[in-house]
Protein backbone atom coordinates (compact mmCIF):
# COMPACT_ATOMS: atom_id res chain seq x y z
CA UNK A 1 0.00 0.00 0.00
CA UNK A 2 1.30 3.48 -0.89
CA UNK A 3 2.84 5.57 1.93
CA UNK A 4 0.59 8.55 1.17
CA UNK A 5 -2.41 6.34 1.95
CA UNK A 6 -1.28 6.09 5.57
CA UNK A 7 -0.20 9.73 5.72
CA UNK A 8 -3.64 11.21 5.00
CA UNK A 9 -5.39 8.85 7.44
CA UNK A 10 -2.98 9.53 10.29
CA UNK A 11 -2.94 13.25 9.50
CA UNK A 12 -6.73 13.33 9.81
CA UNK A 13 -6.60 11.39 13.09
CA UNK A 14 -3.88 13.66 14.51
CA UNK A 15 -5.81 16.76 13.51
CA UNK A 16 -9.01 15.52 15.14
CA UNK A 17 -7.19 14.60 18.36
CA UNK A 18 -5.64 18.08 18.56
CA UNK A 19 -9.01 19.67 17.78
CA UNK A 20 -10.79 17.57 20.42
CA UNK A 21 -8.25 18.42 23.13
CA UNK A 22 -8.38 22.13 22.41
CA UNK A 23 -12.18 22.12 22.11
CA UNK A 24 -12.40 20.70 25.64
CA UNK A 25 -9.81 23.22 26.88
CA UNK A 26 -11.73 26.07 25.24
CA UNK A 27 -14.93 24.83 26.88
CA UNK A 28 -13.39 24.51 30.34
CA UNK A 29 -11.16 27.59 30.33
CA UNK A 30 -12.87 29.71 27.66
CA UNK A 31 -9.58 30.55 25.96
CA UNK A 32 -9.65 32.27 22.58
CA UNK A 33 -6.32 30.73 21.58
CA UNK A 34 -7.73 27.24 22.18
CA UNK A 35 -10.81 28.09 20.07
CA UNK A 36 -8.60 29.24 17.18
CA UNK A 37 -6.46 26.11 17.42
CA UNK A 38 -9.62 24.00 17.36
CA UNK A 39 -10.84 25.75 14.22
CA UNK A 40 -7.54 25.35 12.36
CA UNK A 41 -7.09 21.73 13.47
CA UNK A 42 -10.63 20.79 12.43
CA UNK A 43 -10.16 22.41 9.02
CA UNK A 44 -6.87 20.57 8.43
CA UNK A 45 -8.24 17.24 9.69
CA UNK A 46 -11.41 17.52 7.64
CA UNK A 47 -9.44 18.20 4.45
CA UNK A 48 -7.17 15.20 5.13
CA UNK A 49 -10.16 13.03 6.04
CA UNK A 50 -11.97 13.97 2.82
CA UNK A 51 -8.86 13.08 0.84
CA UNK A 52 -8.60 9.74 2.68
CA UNK A 53 -12.21 8.84 1.86
CA UNK A 54 -11.65 9.76 -1.80
CA UNK A 55 -8.47 7.64 -1.92
CA UNK A 56 -10.32 4.69 -0.36
CA UNK A 57 -13.06 5.03 -2.98
CA UNK A 58 -10.58 5.04 -5.88
CA UNK A 59 -8.42 2.27 -4.40
CA UNK A 60 -11.25 -0.12 -3.54
CA UNK A 61 -13.40 0.65 -6.57
CA UNK A 62 -16.68 0.88 -4.66
CA UNK A 63 -18.58 3.46 -2.64
CA UNK A 64 -16.76 3.74 0.72
CA UNK A 65 -19.65 2.66 2.92
CA UNK A 66 -19.58 -1.09 2.63
CA UNK A 67 -17.58 -2.21 5.69
CA UNK A 68 -17.54 -1.32 9.37
CA UNK A 69 -14.25 0.53 8.92
CA UNK A 70 -15.70 2.69 6.16
CA UNK A 71 -18.94 3.34 8.05
CA UNK A 72 -17.10 4.48 11.20
CA UNK A 73 -14.87 6.80 9.19
CA UNK A 74 -17.76 8.25 7.19
CA UNK A 75 -19.84 8.79 10.33
CA UNK A 76 -16.98 10.79 11.80
CA UNK A 77 -16.78 12.83 8.60
CA UNK A 78 -20.51 13.60 8.64
CA UNK A 79 -20.30 14.68 12.29
CA UNK A 80 -17.70 17.27 11.31
CA UNK A 81 -19.99 18.48 8.51
CA UNK A 82 -22.81 18.79 11.06
CA UNK A 83 -20.51 20.62 13.49
CA UNK A 84 -19.53 23.13 10.80
CA UNK A 85 -23.13 23.80 9.80
CA UNK A 86 -24.36 24.20 13.38
CA UNK A 87 -21.55 26.53 14.50
CA UNK A 88 -22.00 28.60 11.36
CA UNK A 89 -25.71 29.07 12.10
CA UNK A 90 -25.66 29.24 15.92
CA UNK A 91 -23.29 30.59 18.61
CA UNK A 92 -22.65 27.06 19.86
CA UNK A 93 -18.88 26.59 20.14
CA UNK A 94 -19.48 24.39 23.19
CA UNK A 95 -20.72 21.68 20.80
CA UNK A 96 -17.11 20.95 19.85
CA UNK A 97 -16.32 19.73 23.36
CA UNK A 98 -19.07 17.10 22.99
CA UNK A 99 -18.71 16.23 19.32
CA UNK A 100 -15.01 16.39 18.38
CA UNK A 101 -13.82 13.77 20.92
CA UNK A 102 -16.42 11.40 19.42
CA UNK A 103 -15.10 12.16 15.93
CA UNK A 104 -11.53 11.42 17.05
CA UNK A 105 -12.65 8.11 18.60
CA UNK A 106 -14.59 7.11 15.47
CA UNK A 107 -11.61 7.81 13.20
CA UNK A 108 -9.31 5.95 15.59
CA UNK A 109 -11.71 3.00 15.67
CA UNK A 110 -11.83 2.97 11.87
CA UNK A 111 -8.05 2.48 11.90
CA UNK A 112 -8.15 -0.30 14.48
CA UNK A 113 -11.16 -2.31 13.27
CA UNK A 114 -10.51 -4.86 10.54
CA UNK A 115 -13.20 -5.65 8.01
CA UNK A 116 -14.13 -9.17 7.02
CA UNK A 117 -11.96 -9.95 3.97
CA UNK A 118 -14.40 -12.62 2.77
CA UNK A 119 -17.18 -10.08 2.20
CA UNK A 120 -17.61 -9.24 -1.47
CA UNK A 121 -18.80 -5.66 -2.14
CA UNK A 122 -20.34 -6.76 -5.43
CA UNK A 123 -23.13 -8.49 -3.48
CA UNK A 124 -24.63 -5.06 -2.83
CA UNK A 125 -22.91 -2.79 -5.34
CA UNK A 126 -23.95 -4.81 -8.40
CA UNK A 127 -27.29 -5.90 -9.75
CA UNK A 128 -30.73 -4.36 -9.87
CA UNK A 129 -31.17 -1.17 -7.87
CA UNK A 130 -27.48 -1.04 -6.92
CA UNK A 131 -27.45 2.75 -7.29
CA UNK A 132 -29.81 2.93 -4.30
CA UNK A 133 -27.26 1.44 -1.91
CA UNK A 134 -25.01 4.54 -1.61
CA UNK A 135 -28.07 6.81 -1.46
CA UNK A 136 -29.69 4.68 1.28
CA UNK A 137 -26.59 4.44 3.49
CA UNK A 138 -25.51 8.06 3.01
CA UNK A 139 -28.94 9.34 4.04
CA UNK A 140 -28.90 7.19 7.17
CA UNK A 141 -25.38 8.19 8.21
CA UNK A 142 -26.17 11.88 7.82
CA UNK A 143 -29.38 11.25 9.77
CA UNK A 144 -27.37 9.65 12.60
CA UNK A 145 -25.06 12.69 12.66
CA UNK A 146 -28.10 14.98 12.97
CA UNK A 147 -29.47 12.89 15.80
CA UNK A 148 -26.13 13.13 17.62
CA UNK A 149 -26.28 16.93 17.39
CA UNK A 150 -29.82 16.77 18.81
CA UNK A 151 -28.54 14.48 21.58
CA UNK A 152 -25.63 16.79 22.46
CA UNK A 153 -27.93 19.83 22.51
CA UNK A 154 -30.39 17.92 24.71
CA UNK A 155 -27.62 17.05 27.18
CA UNK A 156 -26.57 20.71 27.32
CA UNK A 157 -30.18 21.71 27.90
CA UNK A 158 -30.67 19.24 30.75
CA UNK A 159 -27.34 20.22 32.32
CA UNK A 160 -28.16 23.91 32.28
CA UNK A 161 -31.79 23.46 33.27
CA UNK A 162 -30.81 21.35 36.29
CA UNK A 163 -28.42 24.00 37.58
CA UNK A 164 -31.05 26.71 37.09
CA UNK A 165 -33.63 24.62 38.93
CA UNK A 166 -31.28 23.91 41.84
CA UNK A 167 -29.82 27.44 41.75
CA UNK A 168 -26.32 25.98 41.98
CA UNK A 169 -24.14 27.30 39.18
CA UNK A 170 -20.85 25.64 38.30
CA UNK A 171 -18.19 27.12 36.05
CA UNK A 172 -19.54 24.99 33.19
CA UNK A 173 -22.90 26.75 33.40
CA UNK A 174 -21.38 29.95 32.08
CA UNK A 175 -19.81 28.13 29.13
CA UNK A 176 -23.14 26.87 27.82
CA UNK A 177 -25.36 28.80 25.40
CA UNK A 178 -28.87 29.86 26.40
CA UNK A 179 -31.65 27.33 26.89
CA UNK A 180 -33.49 28.85 23.92
CA UNK A 181 -30.49 28.30 21.64
CA UNK A 182 -29.85 24.67 22.58
CA UNK A 183 -33.59 23.89 22.45
CA UNK A 184 -33.76 25.36 18.95
CA UNK A 185 -30.67 23.40 17.86
CA UNK A 186 -32.09 20.15 19.27
CA UNK A 187 -35.44 20.71 17.54
CA UNK A 188 -33.90 21.61 14.18
CA UNK A 189 -31.38 18.75 14.26
CA UNK A 190 -34.09 16.24 15.22
CA UNK A 191 -36.29 17.46 12.35
CA UNK A 192 -33.46 17.14 9.83
CA UNK A 193 -32.46 13.74 11.20
CA UNK A 194 -36.05 12.50 11.04
CA UNK A 195 -36.36 13.61 7.40
CA UNK A 196 -33.10 11.90 6.45
CA UNK A 197 -34.06 8.74 8.37
CA UNK A 198 -37.43 8.64 6.59
CA UNK A 199 -35.79 8.97 3.17
CA UNK A 200 -33.17 6.41 4.18
CA UNK A 201 -35.82 3.88 5.19
CA UNK A 202 -37.80 4.45 1.97
CA UNK A 203 -34.72 4.01 -0.26
CA UNK A 204 -33.73 0.97 1.82
CA UNK A 205 -37.11 -0.66 1.27
CA UNK A 206 -36.92 -0.03 -2.48
CA UNK A 207 -33.33 -1.32 -2.63
CA UNK A 208 -34.22 -4.42 -0.60
CA UNK A 209 -37.17 -5.13 -2.87
CA UNK A 210 -34.98 -4.85 -5.97
CA UNK A 211 -32.21 -6.93 -4.42
CA UNK A 212 -34.09 -9.88 -2.91
CA UNK A 213 -37.79 -9.45 -3.80
CA UNK A 214 -38.56 -8.84 -0.11
CA UNK A 215 -39.06 -5.40 1.44
CA UNK A 216 -38.39 -6.47 5.05
CA UNK A 217 -36.24 -9.27 6.44
CA UNK A 218 -37.03 -9.28 10.20
CA UNK A 219 -33.60 -7.77 10.66
CA UNK A 220 -32.57 -6.23 14.05
CA UNK A 221 -31.32 -3.12 12.29
CA UNK A 222 -34.65 -2.66 10.52
CA UNK A 223 -36.51 -3.09 13.82
CA UNK A 224 -34.42 -0.47 15.65
CA UNK A 225 -34.59 1.92 12.68
CA UNK A 226 -38.39 1.77 12.64
CA UNK A 227 -38.56 2.15 16.42
CA UNK A 228 -36.25 5.18 16.19
CA UNK A 229 -38.49 6.64 13.49
CA UNK A 230 -41.55 6.26 15.75
CA UNK A 231 -39.80 7.89 18.73
CA UNK A 232 -38.66 10.92 16.75
CA UNK A 233 -42.06 11.18 15.09
CA UNK A 234 -43.58 11.43 18.57
CA UNK A 235 -40.93 13.97 19.60
CA UNK A 236 -41.67 16.22 16.62
CA UNK A 237 -45.43 15.75 16.85
CA UNK A 238 -45.58 16.76 20.51
CA UNK A 239 -42.79 19.30 20.27
CA UNK A 240 -45.07 22.26 21.04
CA UNK A 241 -46.40 20.73 24.27
CA UNK A 242 -43.10 19.10 25.20
CA UNK A 243 -40.66 21.91 24.56
CA UNK A 244 -37.90 21.95 27.11
CA UNK A 245 -37.09 19.23 29.61
CA UNK A 246 -39.44 16.51 28.35
CA UNK A 247 -38.31 17.01 24.75
CA UNK A 248 -34.67 16.92 25.84
CA UNK A 249 -35.13 13.60 27.64
CA UNK A 250 -36.90 12.16 24.61
CA UNK A 251 -34.01 13.35 22.44
CA UNK A 252 -31.58 11.49 24.70
CA UNK A 253 -33.75 8.35 24.64
CA UNK A 254 -34.14 8.52 20.87
CA UNK A 255 -30.38 8.62 20.40
CA UNK A 256 -30.07 5.42 22.43
CA UNK A 257 -32.13 3.71 19.72
CA UNK A 258 -29.93 5.30 17.06
CA UNK A 259 -26.93 3.63 18.71
CA UNK A 260 -28.79 0.31 18.73
CA UNK A 261 -29.52 0.72 15.02
CA UNK A 262 -25.91 1.47 14.10
CA UNK A 263 -24.34 -1.11 16.42
CA UNK A 264 -26.94 -3.67 15.40
CA UNK A 265 -25.72 -3.54 11.82
CA UNK A 266 -22.28 -4.60 13.07
CA UNK A 267 -22.95 -6.91 16.02
CA UNK A 268 -26.37 -8.48 15.48
CA UNK A 269 -25.88 -9.52 11.88
CA UNK A 270 -28.85 -10.18 9.66
CA UNK A 271 -29.52 -8.82 6.20
CA UNK A 272 -27.38 -5.71 6.58
CA UNK A 273 -23.80 -5.89 5.46
CA UNK A 274 -21.56 -3.85 7.78
CA UNK A 275 -18.78 -6.34 8.55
Amino acid sequence: MKPYFYVVHYAALAGYVIAAIHAVLAFVNKRRAAERTTLYAVGFAFAAHTAAIAIDWVRDGHYPLFSTTEALSFLGWTLVVAYGLVTYRYPLRALGAFLLPVVALLVLASQLVYSNPTQDPSTVTDGSGSWLFPVHVTLLIFGYASFFVAFAASVMYLWQERELRLKKFSAVFHRLPSLTTVDDVASTAASIGFTLLTLGIITGVIWSRARSVRMFHNDPTEFFALLTWVVYLALLHYRVQWRGRKAAWLGVGGFTLVLCTFVGAVVLGGFHVLR
